[in-house]
C-alpha cells in the first residue's frame, strides 16, 4: 500500500514526495525504483512480443511466426531493460549531478540520483503504453527531474532548468559533432 502511495505522491504532489524523500537512503530510493522498473520492463517487454506476434507485423520485418523466437526477444528485452535501468540510471545519475553541482546542487551525488529514481516514476507507470503512454511518461519524467532537482538539491528552478538543459544538450552536441562529417561525406 505504501508503494502506491508513493506513486501516486510523485505523481500528483511531487514537491511534498520529494521534501518527504531528502532523509531517505540512496538504497530506500533503490526499493522504491526497482519494483517499478521491473513493473515496466516486463509490460513493455511483453507489449513488444505481442506486436512482433503479430502476423501483419512478422511480414512486414520478414519474420517466421516462432512462438520460441519471441519468447526469447520478450525474456531478453525485460532482462535488458532492467539491467540498462539499473545501470544506467548511476552512469546518468553521475552525469546530472556534475551539471547540478555546477549550477549550485551541493547536497551530494545521492540526492541527484535519488532525483532520478523517483522522476521516473510516470515513465515506469506510463511507459509500456506504445507511442502516446512513452511520450508522456517520458515528459512527465523530464519535468519530476526538474522539481526533484529543486527540492532535494534545494536549487533555483532556473538553475535547476539550466542543468537539466545542459546534461541533455552537451551529449547531442557532441554526437553531432562527430555525425557530421559522415553526414557531409554522403551527401
Amino acid at each position: 500500500m505504501k508503494m502506491w502511495k508513493r506513486i501516486k505522491g510523485f505523481m500528483c504532489s511531487p514537491s511534498e514526495t520529494f521534501d518527504a524523500s531528502k532523509e531517505e537512503t540512496l538504497g530506500d530510493a533503490y526499493l522504491y525504483f526497482f519494483p517499478l522498473l521491473v513493473f515496466f520492463s516486463v509490460l513493455f517487454a511483453g507489449i513488444t512480443g505481442v506486436i512482433l506476434a503479430n502476423p501483419v507485423v512478422q511480414s512486414i520485418l520478414g519474420m517466421s511466426p516462432d512462438f520460441e523466437l519471441l519468447t526469447i526477444i520478450t525474456l531478453m528485452s525485460a532482462s535488458g531493460i532492467i539491467l540498462g535501468g539499473t545501470i544506467g540510471v548511476l552512469i546518468i545519475g553521475i552525469w546530472m549531478h556534475i551539471w547540478a553541482y555546477a549550477f549550485g546542487g551541493r547536497n551530494g551525488l545521492t540526492q541527484t540520483i535519488k532525483a532520478l529514481m523517483y522522476a521516473a516514476t510516470p515513465l515506469f507507470v506510463l511507459g509500456w503504453i506504445p507511442v502516446l503512454g512513452t511520450a508522456i511518461g517520458g515528459i512527465w519524467a523530464v519535468l519530476l527531474v526538474l522539481t526533484g532537482l529543486m527540492q532535494l538539491q534545494e536549487m533555483y528552478s532556473g538553475r535547476s532548468i539550466l542543468a537539466l538543459v545542459a546534461a541533455l544538450l552537451v551529449p547531442i552536441i557532441i554526437m553531432g559533432a562527430i555525425a557530421a562529417p559522415f553526414i557531409l561525406t554522403m551527401l
